[in-house]
């Protein structure tokens, strides 16, 4: 009978399927410098700056630096110069089942590679030396790659273990490491049941105080049994609790609560502009400029106005002569002066820091404080207080109710009084008022006189403001 060899990428091509679904070699650029080759025969040649590959039809290679073979099994996945790590839980269970990196050398480290790969024996992190091969398997493939090195006249020598049998040993030899360790973790455990840190965000107007306070008279509160709670409950109360908020969540991960809350906004006010309005004058000033885009100027440049003065009407004549009413539109800007007076701050006390300091360590547990160091509070009067809290867990992730306070007590020497530099006030003075006016301020004079800063600005502004007159 007559064999007839068929075409795999013609069959495919009829079928309407994928050429790799029928054995094809299939080759994918994963990121910068890398590459998964899948539907491969194996491994033909693996040197530092050079990979070959067998496919069903011919063989397909990789040139590069520093080429690494990631993993090898139905696929390879290779990259040069540098190693794609994989997931980090992949990562923890190959290191609780054990790790062993081994060197090979000798014979032909190929077959040897090829030979693991149809025998189910996972190697990764394959890097090629000059000499040898070093890759990385599981401890208990350990004893088959050895027999696989003895059919292939490879040498094989075990390197570095981690994990696996290794930890277990040192728990065994250190029953009171195994203990502590099997006590954090059970503590781990229930402490991520409970709600020992929050965390706000998304407030603006809202403090982080009133919120949590809102979220406590809700039940939720430092030290709450989370999985009882019911968010649709929480979430009606913390609404009808604060009015201000349209929208809040609850969101809980390990020990930690996340509030995120969106705040209402505030409805803006509808503009008509059916409705008539004048133009009058917000500051008194003279009249320097103005542009009037709808309505009757009643003023003109030079002129002096006093504050509360129309600028610019909205009842205009008609070529009838009947009267209309509009809404007055336009710009005048005039010159005006500004006083201000701001006190400033009482004498306050200079003070040097003296040698020494007192330390005092306290440990607090929900609300409990427990003073462990340090001594008494009766002799810390001309000091200053520096307090730093510590608490137990990973920031971001959870967190344990316990919380190392350390309080340090710098004493200081008075050295008599001084006054606050009214340099500091003049700038705020002067920020506060551009950010008033609605122009720029042109000169500013300073004068300071018993404790009290004085100021006159002559400020150039936009003086007119609407007023409307229909009721």
């Amino acid at each position: 009978m007559r064999r007839v060899r068929i075409d795999s990428a013609s069959l495919a091509e009829k079928l309407l399927l994928p050429p790799e679904a029928l054995g094809a070699l299939r080759v994918t650029a994963v990121g910068k410098g890398s590459v998964l080759i899948e539907n491969h025969r194996g491994v033909d040649q693996f040197d530092e700056d050079y990979l070959r590959v067998r496919a069903a039809r011919g063989s397909f290679a990789v040139w590069g630096s520093g080429i690494r073979i990631r993993a090898l099994g139905r696929f390879v996945s290779g990259r040069g110069s540098a190693f794609h790590g994989v997931g980090r839980m992949k990562k923890t269970l190959r290191l609780l089942r054990g790790e062993q990196r081994v060197r090979l050398s000798g014979g032909e480290k190929e077959r040897f590679l090829n030979a693991c790969a149809e025998a189910g024996v996972a190697l990764w992190a394959i890097d090629c030396e000059p000499d040898a091969v070093t890759a990385t398997l599981s401890e208990d493939d350990l004893p088959r790659a050895r027999k696989i090195a003895v059919l292939t006249n490879t040498e094989l020598e075990a390197l570095a273990l981690r994990g696996g049998s290794r930890s277990l040993g040192l728990l065994r030899r250190r029953a009171a490491l195994g203990l502590i360790a099997a006590f954090c973790a059970l503590a781990l455990c229930v402490s991520s049941l409970f709600i020992w840190d929050f965390e706000v965000v998304g407030n603006e107007k809202l403090s982080r105080t009133t919120i949590l306070h809102a979220l406590a008279a809700c039940g939720v509160r430092e030290g709450c049994f989370w999985p009882a709670s019911d968010a649709e409950a929480i979430r009606s109360g913390m609404l009808l609790r604060l009015p201000e908020l349209a929208w809040m969540s609850l969101n809980v991960r390990g020990s930690r609560a996340t509030v995120a809350v969106l705040e209402r906004r505030e409805k803006p006010e509808l503009y008509a502009e059916s409705r008539a309005a004048d133009l009058i004058a917000a500051r008194g000033g003279v009249i320097a400029d103005y542009s009037v885009l709808n309505g009757k100027t009643l003023v003109s440049r030079g002129e002096t106005v006093e504050e509360g003065r129309t600028l610019v009407s909205g009842e205009m004549e008609s070529l009838s002569g009947e009267v209309r009413k509009v809404r007055a539109l336009g710009r005048v800007t005039a010159d005006t002066w500004v006083e201000r007076t701001v006190v400033l701050c009482p004498a306050a006390r200079r003070k040097e820091p003296e040698d020494g300091y007192l330390l005092i360590l306290a440990l607090r547990a929900g609300k409990v404080r427990v003073n462990l160091f340090g001594g008494g509070r009766k002799e810390l009067d001309e000091c200053d207080k520096i307090v730093k809290e510590y608490t137990a867990g990973i920031k971001g992730l959870f967190s344990f109710p316990l919380h190392l306070i350390a309080e340090v007590y710098r004493p200081y020497a008075p050295l008599g009084e001084y006054r606050a530099d009214a340099v500091r006030y003049r700038e705020r003075a002067f920020d506060a008022l551009a950010d008033e006016i609605d122009g720029e301020i042109i000169s500013c004079d300073f004068s300071e006189e018993d404790g009290t800063l004085r100021f006159r600005a002559h400020c150039r502004e936009n003086i007119a403001r609407e007023k409307e007159t229909d009721p």
